[in-house]
């Protein structure tokens, strides 16, 4: 499938084979389906067998590895994925977002989702699609044997196990324990496997990925035409992370005599990404997400899920990305691929007093915002597709009324953005996991829950530092972090940091079912529902409103749709029903599900 002579990952390379690669690209769809099916290979029907691997016979070459790959890279980018079905449960049911209209998001704010929910059965047997195709590879690269050279052998058994690990990783956030499977589906196995303990998943995640360390190649080896797939720095940085999850586990888990290990392995992990001196902050936070500079951007970006405007397929079913049309506001022209005057949807939107929390504190200073502020979020902008031009704002701007004013109780997130978008689900836009600035705060969170406060707070203002510069007219916001905090007060520091710096970046609903709120054995996301919203007055427990008579914005800063009772049960998503009714080994559902 075509876009450009060199493109992202799972696109094609070169015109010359289009047709072979459009067949090849289709089977990498078809490969590792369960049973023996017809597979295509070098552009002529090939049988493949039942009870072996649906991959063997296929690999001739370390080309054909390559297309294999690719397409399980292209499992992520798909739909049923990060291009869609797992937004709700990693994206909005974050305590950021918010929504003018309850129809197709609000169930995941108000953690109101069911297992018969179809977004959740699609990222469910998604996930594992992509398992058991990495699985397959895996034994047919080794059954191919001197066809596959030992460079590409090692390298790619390398990303596969990366993704695997990955792939639990993202799974045993969401749901818990999961069953592990550890060779691809085959005829003769029992597909009805129990889950395991949440420990024992974690234990294979640490295993895969650390497998994936030892074979993965160094980001600067990597050929231009495999940029996106896994390399030796996003198994260490996603190992990082892995690594101070699990510690974080253990202390919400009355298990803190555990928590030391894992902080201090979270810690070593990410000065192994810090060291390598294979990734660098860019100068400029605005220049990360500009979809023009993509491929520079990937000098900060470690790992990411790639997107790209699809020239042959158009809307759900392309490779592009949607998050331009979904996170814009559908009054502002130009932002995405939309044929109507490229609005978004206004999908979801920004909670008031998240965005209050950025004009204050270390971000505010006489009444200039943290530049990542300003960039983050929308609040200010002119519909030039109408006559008259409208203007329109958000809470908290304050304007004079005028005839072609319109007030909108919300900000946007304005991260992502692709004038030159194809269609609303088209769009350039590259959905990061993992970027060197994370890669900072993990290791100063790390080292603050080690009781080394200092070197955590020189760690921290790195990313600090980097946010003081404006396209290169440097502020004096983010004030320095005040020396001497508290280890509770430090963390809540980083919190607050992630939230800003990585807003919008699939990081948020994770950060807040796996911190912990000060030594109350409660998550962030526990204190949000049970301290912080009944600790604000009645009254602000609204959504901001325009007093025309005082003009100003009065009332409340909450979506109150999203201030619910606190069940335990909303750290983990329910086990989709049809697995429970498939899989008559699995156990039980998660708790209050």
């Amino acid at each position: 499938m075509m876009g450009r002579t060199v493109t992202k990952i799972g696109r094609l390379i070169t015109m010359e084979n289009i047709k072979c690669i459009r067949l090849k690209s289709l089977m990498t769809y078809l490969f590792f389906m369960s049973f023996g099916q017809f597979f295509l290979h070098g552009c002529t029907l090939k049988e493949s067998l039942y009870g072996v691997s649906p991959a063997d016979g296929y690999i001739q070459s370390d080309a054909d590895v390559a297309v294999l790959a690719n397409g399980i890279y292209a499992q992520y980018q798909s739909y049923s994925l990060y291009k869609s079905s797992a937004h709700g449960m990693i994206l909005f049911s974050a305590d950021e977002f918010s929504t003018p209209s309850f129809a197709n998001q609000g169930y995941w704010l108000t953690h109101s989702e069911l297992s018969t929910d179809p977004y959740i059965n699609s990222s469910w047997n998604n996930f594992f699609a992509a398992i058991n195709r990495s699985n397959s590879l895996i034994e047919s690269i080794n059954k191919a044997g001197s066809l596959v050279t030992a460079a590409t052998r090692k390298k790619v058994i390398g990303e596969m196990y990366f993704m695997r690990g990955f792939t639990y990783f993202n799974l045993v956030r969401l749901f818990g324990g999961v069953p592990v499977s550890l060779s691809s589906s085959q005829p003769n196995n029992n597909f009805s496997k129990p889950r395991q303990s949440i420990d024992s998943v974690y234990h294979q995640i640490f295993i895969d990925l650390s497998n994936a360390n030892q074979m993965c190649i160094p980001y600067s080896l990597q050929p231009t035409a495999e940029r996106g797939r896994a390399t030796k720095g996003a198994a260490q940085a996603i190992l990082a992370l892995a690594y101070l999850t699990y510690a974080n586990y253990c202390d919400l888990n009355n298990r803190s005599s555990e928590s030391p290990k894992y902080y201090t392995l979270a810690n070593s992990f990410s000065d192994s990404v810090i060291n390598s001196n294979q990734y660098r902050l860019l100068p400029y936070y605005a220049s990360i997400f500009d979809v023009s500079n993509e491929p520079m951007a990937y000098n900060e970006v470690i790992f990411g899920i790639q997107q790209t405007r699809d020239f042959t397929t158009a809307n759900q079913n392309s490779k592009g990305s949607q998050m331009a049309y979904t996170t814009t506001s559908g009054n502002e022209p130009y932002v995405c691929g939309n044929q109507t005057n490229g609005y978004g949807a206004g999908t979801v939107q920004i909670q008031p007093w998240f965005y209050d929390l950025y004009r204050t504190g270390d971000y505010n200073k006489n009444g200039v915002n943290d530049y990542r502020t300003d960039y983050n979020f929308l609040t200010n902008w002119y519909s030039t597709t109408s006559i008259p031009i409208s203007h329109f704002i958000t809470y908290p701007v304050v304007v004079a009324d005028s005839a072609n004013l319109n007030r909108k109780t919300q900000p946007y997130l304005n991260k992502y953005r692709d004038p030159n978008g194809l269609d609303p689900w088209n769009n350039e836009n590259d959905e990061y996991i993992i970027r060197l600035a994370e890669v900072y705060l993990i290791k100063a969170e790390a080292l603050n829950e080690l009781g080394q406060p200092g070197i955590a707070w020189n760690i921290f203002m790195t990313v600090r530092r980097r946010a003081r510069l404006a396209d290169g007219n440097p502020r004096s916001v983010p004030a320095d972090l005040p020396l001497g905090l508290s280890k509770t007060d430090f963390r809540m520091a980083v919190f607050n940091e992630r939230g800003l710096e990585l807003a919008g970046e699939f990081s948020r609903w994770f950060d807040c079912v796996r911190m912990q709120y000060g030594n109350t054995g409660k998550c962030m996301l526990q204190w949000r529902f049970e301290t912080f919203y009944p600790q604000l007055a009645s009254n602000q427990m609204t959504l901001p409103v325009w007093n025309s008579f005082a003009k100003k914005w009065v009332g409340g800063t909450v979506q109150p749709v999203t201030v619910i009772p606190w069940i335990d049960k909303y750290k983990l998503f329910p086990i989709p029903a049809a697995e429970l009714a498939a899989n008559a080994n699995f156990g039980n559902q998660n708790p209050g599900w």
